[in-house]
């Protein structure tokens, strides 16, 4: 059987994703917060794993995901101190 391509809907477009970590990870500090963020990808790479995405692609989105993560706190954080 040879290799399928599978294209699923980019995690970093997820709005209720990205803002709903993003909220957590606001309302935590150090520690907590990383272990926050390896408990969530490690859940999602293995949902990605189950649904066929190879572990390169899944590493992209994950990155991805996080780069929007980060611009969701930067943004909110703009808001708030103007």
């Amino acid at each position: 059987m040879g290799e399928s391509n599978i294209i699923a809907f980019p995690l970093h477009r997820r709005r209720k994703l990205v803002e709903g970590i993003a909220r957590v990870l606001e309302s935590k500090n150090g520690e907590d917060a990383n272990a926050f963020w390896r408990s969530t990808v490690k859940a999602i790479l293995v949902q990605l794993s189950e649904s066929g995405i190879g572990p390169g692609l899944a590493e992209q989105e994950i990155g991805m995901l996080l780069r929007s993560v980060l611009r969701d706190i930067a943004t909110r954080s703009a808001k708030l101190a103007r």
